[in-house]
């Protein structure tokens, strides 16, 4: 709030703080404690509503002891308020926490204190919890007029001191009281705190505790042991002086070193009371042992000395005989420890008011030059001395987690001049130190390596370099309780931490809370530097990442389209048995493995509807990684496989969670981490494969990577699919052009048929319609019945077309005479070959020795055969001239092959058009070529006759001939 303290300097306030403080720690009476403080609530600060109410644990009430008012009226400040569940004020009381209200007048909760604010004009407001531990002595109401005010850090934390006095003073009121109705031995730290007015010191305070511990306990001697937390042991600060009777001149230790008592050290610090007496110890057995040695004495009985959870010392009474102590005399022991603690701050509230001071100088210096100088290295080192300066401490490592590699790499390390520099990176830490790391509000402290197991990953490499005790820190600090703690979704939250700032010391030590609490600030700034530079690297990757999808990308069209020029000559899989998906394939696997830095890349890939599936492609950087690549993978049962393709997204498993049935498959020796991702294309297309990305045990994949695979997945399975569909709207494209070109020479032949029988029809009706008188000519009548029969023939022929080869061709496997073949082909192209003046001669083999009532025949659809024969000798005579010669010869290649080779003189061909049928491809489907059906029709005999069977060949020879060959199997008996 920060207007509601009246202005002075910091001088008044602390002079007034110490003068209200020395009141309530000398004062007796409630009246006076509760004027004191509204005394100074009034002096110093400018609130418009006080009201105090001490708290009635029987009848669960506050009574109203006063306070102030706008108007004066103190009338109703000196009711008694009942508490009930869910009032404002009972939550005080329950929870012992401070309450800040914006507006009275509007809280519901507020009760009658709601009506009191609407009257009095209250609105900002806050209510304090008088606390002692663990109990209510009342609570302090403190209201303004200006909406929303509450006291800000430094007003909160003067209060808090002066109500936590006047609650420890109303504390021992109340404990005064009982005492004196229980009549229990309790007169000494009555006693004793009477004493707080008339001393000004710690050590004078001190002496008096000694002194009243001693008296009521009478041990042999009482001492105060203070902690030296640089060089951890104990010193003895104050002692009774009296040298015990039986131990001549045996003088008690100056100090115990906590090297070899750390039990007896941390049960100190858990601000449990030690006891060792006559057969009993609180202690294990050996170590009694030695701090009874230490302290030469037979028995103990220490109480600490803590404040704010550091161990300042402990209070120790010594016996030089066997002792049992009793409840009381550690009652006793463990309220002037708490004592001492409570007086403690005071006395060094100078030197710490100068230490926030010049820590708030040192942090103020590191932001400045995190924020002003470019130099970032100069700053490091900088912030590196005058840290390790005030800490008086020796080493400083700036570590940065690389997520990828798992390992922290040390960007800045400032270390001794004689020791060498620790080696980076510095190895992974296992989960318990991370969630140490992550979870904790301040620094891990470490105060003996040697007696602490945390951190154990670092413990080799830094302690060859000197390290004994050290405080890390992480760059981020607390975790948000909003992140999702989730390691294997994909990737979100997963990266916790970004750095740790680590400051050491070549010996053991006990760190301060001010000095963990400026570790701590210091690392968040310096995690400024160090998620500049993530950032940076991120950039980069992000670059990267675009260069590798760019990449990937090129990588998928080059093999796309390789595969698609070989898809389109292609025309039968026995003479193509290569599948071009595989290059493709494994250029994606290559391009994966060189870009995630992945040793093992796998594509497992299946057909739809396929129960099994297998290795398309792997890329194993060493054989500790390799796959069996002829393995049968059940793709329905396979519980990788189904677990990948359930997941949206990228599945992150360990090897050791892979069930038995997917290690069959996947059981290569240097597989410990596993990236999968399905080969998922749209929603309503099932996915046909999965990919596989492997490495190491530890490897931890960043989101990045992760969504590199995904979008490369996505690519690649979006090329198989185009393939594919290309690949099947090819094949059907070939078999409709088979089939056009099929009907259109039936169709041809069938109107030729048809056109010639008409014509003789109509000149034989002529002929008969005159001799109508006449008998007909029976010879007349025979050829007309000879016409329509052909006429229904040719219909019927037509009608098997129509009705069985619609969309798709049908092959007969019909014995075709080669005579009879050549001598209808040769009828059909006898207009043309006559048209053109070419000559045309058939050569057959005369050495063919056939049984008896056989010829020779070949194995083919005979319509088919007939329509392609003519094709070849309608093209060989548009590519002769005028009297040259086309040959037909036929020859036996073996026993079960003929070759029917058609040769033309090729004077009219066009060369380029020839070169383009045997490339395997037609000409450019948009390029304007008037001879483009040549080479299509060429293709589509091809396609017809390897379909049945057989070959289909071009060549030109040297002398420019052009040789057709044909080679079809013979039909056997």
């Amino acid at each position: 709030m920060g207007q509601e303290q009246r202005p002075k300097d910091s001088d008044e306030q602390i002079a007034g703080l110490e003068r209200v403080l020395q009141t309530l720690r000398e004062e007796e009476n409630v009246e006076v404690l509760l004027e004191t403080t509204l005394g100074y609530l009034q002096a110093e600060f400018d609130w418009r509503l006080i009201w105090i109410g001490l708290y009635d644990r029987q009848a669960h009430r506050l009574f109203g002891k006063g306070g102030m008012t706008p108007n004066g009226d103190l009338s109703f400040l000196k009711q008694r308020f009942a508490l009930s569940p869910g009032d404002l004020l009972e939550q005080v009381v329950i929870q012992l926490r401070p309450v800040g209200v914006p507006d009275l007048r509007s809280e519901n909760r507020a009760g009658e204190w709601r009506k009191a604010a609407q009257t009095f004009n209250i609105q900002g407001t806050t209510l304090f919890p008088l606390r002692y531990k663990d109990r209510c002595y009342g609570v302090i109401l403190l209201g303004t007029e200006v909406w929303g005010a509450s006291p800000n850090s430094g007003e909160k934390t003067q209060l808090a001191i002066v109500f936590g006095a006047l609650a420890t003073a109303l504390y021992q009121i109340e404990k005064d009281w009982q005492r004196q109705q229980v009549k229990h031995p309790d007169e000494s730290l009555l006693a004793l705190i009477s004493q707080l007015r008339e001393l000004r010191s710690l050590d004078q305070y001190l002496e008096a505790v000694v002194e009243q511990a001693h008296e009521f306990i009478e041990p042999t001697r009482t001492n105060v042991y203070w902690f030296e937390r640089e060089r951890r042991y104990f010193w003895r600060r104050v002692s009774n002086r009296q040298v015990a009777p039986g131990l001549g001149l045996i003088r008690p230790a100056s100090g115990i070193t906590v090297q070899d008592l750390g039990e007896f050290y941390q049960a100190l610090a858990r601000e449990e009371i030690v006891w060792i007496g006559e057969s009993h110890s609180s202690l294990k057995t050996e170590l009694t042992g030695r701090l009874m040695q230490q302290i030469r004495a037979r028995s103990l009985l220490a109480a600490p000395i803590v404040l704010e959870g550091e161990l300042l010392g402990f209070l120790a009474v010594e016996a030089s005989d066997p002792r049992i102590w009793q409840d009381n005399e550690k009652h006793y022991l463990r309220g002037a420890g708490q004592l001492v603690a409570l007086t403690a701050p005071l006395s060094e509230m100078e030197e710490r008011i100068e230490q926030i001071e010049i820590d708030r100088d040192l942090t103020a210096g590191i932001a400045r030059a995190i924020y002003s100088d470019a130099d970032w290295e100069a700053t490091l080192k900088n912030t590196a001395e005058q840290l390790c300066s005030r800490l008086k401490c020796e080493y400083f490592l700036l570590l940065l987690y690389r997520e990828e590699q798992n390992r922290f790499e040390i960007v800045s390390q400032n270390l001794p001049r004689n020791r060498r520099p620790v080696p980076s990176p510095l190895g992974a830490l296992d989960a318990a130190d991370v969630g140490l790391l992550d979870d904790r509000a301040e620094p891990l402290a470490i105060e003996n390596w040697e007696e602490d197991g945390r951190l154990g990953a670092w413990r080799e490499v830094l302690a060859e370099a000197g390290v004994r005790s050290l405080l890390a820190s992480s760059t981020r600090g607390k975790k948000s309780e909003r992140e999702n703690p989730n390691r294997k979704s994909q990737i979100a939250n997963r990266k916790s931490i970004e750095g740790l700032l680590v400051v050491g010391h070549s010996a053991t030590r006990t760190w301060r809370g001010s000095e963990r609490e400026l570790v701590r600030v210091v690392s968040q700034q310096l995690g400024l530097i160090l998620h500049s530079w993530q950032q940076s690297s991120e950039i980069d990757k992000y670059q990267q990442f675009e260069r590798s999808i760019k990449s990937g990308l090129a990588v998928l069209q080059q093999s796309g389209e390789q595969q698609s020029g070989q898809q389109k000559s292609a025309a039968s899989p026995k003479m193509f048995p290569e599948l071009p998906l595989q290059k493709l394939d494994r250029n994606f696997a290559q391009h994966v493995s060189l870009t995630m830095n992945s040793p093992l890349v796998a594509v497992i890939t299946w057909n739809p509807g396929q129960e099994s599936g297998s290795i398309s492609a792997v890329v194993a950087a060493n054989p500790v990684f390799a796959l069996n690549p002829e393995a049968v993978i059940p793709v329905q049962t396979d519980p990788l496989i189904q677990q990948t393709l359930v997941v949206n997204g990228v599945l992150q498993q360990s090897m050791s969670e892979l069930p038995l049935a997917t290690k069959r498959w996947l059981r290569s020796p240097g597989i410990g981490e596993i990236l999968a991702v399905a080969l998922r294309t749209s929603p309503e297309h099932a996915p046909v494969g999965i990919v596989v990305v492997a490495d190491a045990q530890g490897r931890q994949w960043s989101e990045l990577s992760v969504n590199l695979l995904s979008s490369m997945a996505s690519q690649l399975a979006w090329w198989r699919r185009y393939l594919a569909v290309q690949s099947a709207q090819e094949s059907q494209r070939s078999d409709l052009e088979l089939l056009n070109w099929y009907k259109q020479r039936r169709f041809e032949d069938f109107y030729r048929t048809v056109g010639a029988g008409v014509k003789e029809l109509g000149e034989l009706s002529q002929s008969i319609l005159q001799s109508a008188k006449e008998q007909k000519d029976a010879l007349k009548t025979l050829r007309y019945q000879q016409v329509l029969r052909q006429i229904g023939n040719a219909l019927g022929s037509i009608h098997l077309v129509l009705k069985q080869e619609q969309w798709r061709l049908q092959f007969a496997q019909d014995a075709v005479p080669v005579s009879a073949w050549l001598r209808r082909s040769l009828d059909r192209t006898a207009p043309l070959v006559k048209q053109s003046e070419i000559l045309l001669e058939v050569n057959r083999e005369t050495a063919v020795s056939l049984p008896a009532g056989q010829t020779l025949s070949v194995r083919a659809d005979s319509i088919k055969l007939d329509l392609i024969l003519c094709e070849l000798l309608a093209q060989a005579c548009r590519r002769s001239g005028v009297g040259d010669k086309i040959e037909i010869r036929s020859v036996l290649l073996g026993e079960d092959l003929l070759e029917l080779s058609v040769i033309d003189s090729g004077r009219k061909c066009d060369r380029q058009l020839l070169a383009a049928f045997n490339g395997g491809s037609g000409p450019d489907i948009l390029a304007v070529v008037s001879n483009r059906s040549i080479v299509q029709n060429l293709l589509i005999c091809q396609r017809a006759v390897r379909l049945m069977g057989g070959d289909f060949s071009l060549e030109i020879l040297e002398n420019n001939l052009i040789v057709v060959r044909l080679v079809l199997p013979l039909a056997t008996s």
